[in-house]
């Protein structure tokens, strides 16, 4: 079972909108969230403590234990709230419980509609990585094409709690949208496409002034580290050839 404390309970001036996602592939969710909650400096109101990590640290003879926890930020002056954390449960158990703990504060706040973002793997094929909305009931379809936004078609999963937060969802009866932008490597961060998907977000929810250049710049760094890496990995591989010293 996990723990919940709430600190202080926000007041908003209308329904409030809830933003949830845990890090991913290519950590498009935790950047997204940290991003977001850092630009309109929402504060913490309450935390969901987990059984981690299985473990404490010592120094000079001395124990420190820190819980591990997820977080609930608030702005009430633009009706938000945000859940976030540090990583995304595996066991399946725990995860039922995380998405059950955080649908419960969002109806205390009587949350008017929930977002969640993620990554998705861009097809082989595919030169365009574009940034794809899916929603929670049927009914919803037409948000999107009113938005203009491109639907997730075909059929397939997303796993984790960026996805079954919007299925349980479903039984608070709370509308859901997720938002899923495409990359190409799962094991590296993927600034590029959370600016994408927070393009989309911001739009939806008419805070687009709210400046993204600074995961431009996080482009251009991982960029950056990229190509010292591909050198360094390319005179490596050189200096193993016949010949060469």
């Amino acid at each position: 079972m996990l723990g919940v404390r709430i600190h202080y309970k926000p007041k908003f001036n209308k329904k409030p909108i809830l933003i949830a996602a845990l890090p991913d592939m290519g950590n498009v969710a935790g950047l997204c969230l940290n991003f977001l909650v850092k630009k309109i400096n929402a504060k913490i109101f309450a935390e969901i403590y987990s059984f981690w990590p299985p473990s404490v640290t010592y120094k000079k003879g001395i124990i420190n234990f820190v819980q591990s926890s997820y977080k609930f930020y608030e702005n009430s002056e633009y009706n938000i709230i945000f859940f976030t954390g540090d990583f995304n449960p595996t066991d399946p158990r725990r995860l039922y419980e995380l998405c059950y703990e955080v649908l419960k504060i969002a109806e205390m706040f009587n949350v008017n509609i929930l977002y969640s973002l993620g990554a998705s793997l861009k097809p082989i094929n595919s030169i365009e990585k574009l940034v794809y909305a899916a929603v929670n009931k049927p009914e919803m379809i037409h948000e999107l094409n009113k938005l203009n936004l491109q639907i997730l078609e075909d059929e397939g999963q997303i796993t984790g709690f960026n996805g079954l937060i919007l299925g349980i969802a479903q039984e608070f009866n709370l509308d859901g949208i997720c938002l899923l932008g495409e990359i190409d490597n799962p094991n590296v961060i993927q600034p590029k496409t959370s600016q994408e998907i927070l393009k989309v977000l911001l739009k939806i929810i008419n805070l687009s002034f709210i400046d993204l250049s600074e995961l431009e710049e996080e482009e251009k760094r991982k960029k950056f580290m990229e190509k010292q890496m591909n050198y360094y990995n390319k005179t490596i591989n050189q200096s193993d050839l016949p010949g060469i010293t």
